[in-house]
């Protein structure tokens, strides 16, 4: 009984039904203190709408990502830069560096590690 009550909970903590919208001022509170803390030891993923008015990458990414987007910031990112409504970083795909612009109001889900701080799912 004690095994099927915390495999349930573990499930419900992790379920995107049970996280706070990331809409919500505190989700977006939640998000900015977390991704000061990216680092190799502290990855963050983020899903991202990639039509989402204030987005900013290059071309070849909106045409490989045409509706939605996932990044880790864990290994080969740099110039993260946190404010109150957006994040900025670099990163580098096949080699090349790219800059990023994410409004948090683009933000679908939200991970710190392995647990899910917001979703809009």
């Amino acid at each position: 009984m004690t095994r099927t009550l915390l495999l349930l909970a573990i499930t419900c903590a992790a379920s995107p039904v049970a996280a706070e919208p990331c809409s919500t001022i505190a989700s977006r509170y939640t998000i900015a203190e977390t991704l000061r803390l990216a680092t190799e030891d502290r990855p963050v993923n983020v899903v991202f709408d990639t039509t989402a008015e204030g987005v900013k990458l290059p071309d070849r990414l909106k045409a490989k990502f045409p509706v939605e987007m996932t990044v880790i910031l864990q290994y080969q990112f740099e110039r993260l830069t946190v404010k109150d409504d957006r994040f900025d970083v670099l990163l580098w795909f096949k080699g090349s560096p790219v800059r990023l612009l994410v409004p948090f109001a683009a933000i679908r889900q939200f991970w710190d590690r392995t647990e899910l701080k917001c979703s809009d799912r």
